[in-house]
C-alpha cells in the first residue's frame, strides 16, 4: 500500500494515510465538539486519527481516546499522534464487543463519524470497505456511544441528511438538547451532511441550528469555512 503525509489545518495536522483518506468532514466535526482543556473525548471508529488530532489541535489539553476494529487503521492512527507530538490513546476493538475493562468508563464528549453506507462502493478495497460500510446496525453503534457520555457530556454526530429521522428516533428520549447543524454546500444547495448533537441529562427543546455554507457561488471557501478548514477555529 502508498502511503502520503497531508497537511490539515492549515499544516498543524500531518496525517499519514493509506487508501481510505479523512475528508473535510474530519475537520468540521472535530470543530463542533465543545471540548475544554483536560476533559476527555472518545473518538468512535476513529479510524487514523482525523477527527482525535484535529481536536487536539484546537485545546491542546483535551484527553482523547479512540476506538477502532481495523488494526491497520488503529496503527496508523497511533503513528500520526507520534508524527504529531501528540498524546492520544487508541484501543484496537469492536464497538459490539468492547474492553471489559470499560464497562464503566464514560466520557465528557463522545464523537463520531459513522460508515455512511448500506452497501459497500464497488471501488473500494477491504479496509476502506469496512470505513464506509455499515458492518454494525447505526442503532447499536450510537447505541454505544450514547453509553460512553457522561452526565452533562455531548454526543457529535455526523451524517448524511438520509440517516437524519433515524438519529433522531435513536437520540430521543435518551439524550436532551438536540441539536441539528446542517452543512450546506452553498448557499440555498440542499445539505448532503449533517452534524447532530446532544446532551446527556439535559431536557432542552429541538434546536435547528443555521448551520454553515462551506462555499461561496465560486466554489471558494466562505471565510467561516476557510476559518475552520485552515486555523482549526471551533464551530461555535
Amino acid at each position: 500500500m502508498d502511503y502520503t503525509i497531508d497537511d490539515f489545518l492549515g499544516g498543524k495536522i500531518r496525517l499519514k494515510q493509506g487508501d481510505y483518506r479523512a475528508t473535510s468532514d474530519a475537520v468540521l466535526l472535530a470543530s463542533a465538539v465543545p471540548v475544554k482543556d483536560n476533559q476527555t473525548v472518545l473518538d468512535v471508529g476513529c479510524g487514523t486519527g482525523a477527527v482525535a488530532l484535529c481536536i487536539k489541535a484546537r485545546v491542546p489539553k483535551a484527553q482523547i481516546t479512540g476506538i477502532e476494529i481495523q488494526q491497520e487503521m488503529a496503527n496508523l492512527a497511533c503513528e500520526n499522534a507520534h508524527l504529531n507530538s501528540m498524546e492520544f490513546e487508541v484501543v484496537n476493538a469492536d464497538v459490539l464487543n468492547p474492553p471489559k475493562t470499560w464497562k464503566e468508563r464514560q466520557f465528557h464528549h463522545v464523537v463520531t463519524n459513522p460508515p455512511y453506507f448500506s452497501e459497500t462502493p464497488q471501488r473500494d478495497n477491504k479496509i476502506t470497505a469496512i470505513a464506509h460500510a455499515q458492518q454494525v446496525p447505526l442503532s447499536k453503534w450510537l447505541d454505544f456511544c450514547i453509553k460512553k457520555v457522561r452526565a452533562k457530556g455531548t454526543l457529535t454526530i455526523i451524517h448524511r441528511t438520509q440517516a437524519v429521522p433515524e438519529i433522531l428516533s435513536i437520540l430521543n428520549g435518551r439524550m436532551g438538547k438536540i441539536t441539528l447543524i446542517p452543512l450546506w454546500p452553498k448557499d440555498g444547495v440542499p445539505p448532503k451532511r449533517v452534524i447532530i448533537q446532544a446532551t446527556m441529562n439535559l431536557k432542552s427543546a429541538f434546536v435547528l441550528h443555521q448551520g454553515i455554507v462551506l462555499h461561496n457561488a465560486d466554489n471558494t471557501r466562505t471565510q467561516q469555512t476557510e476559518e475552520i478548514m485552515r486555523q482549526a477555529k471551533a464551530l461555535f
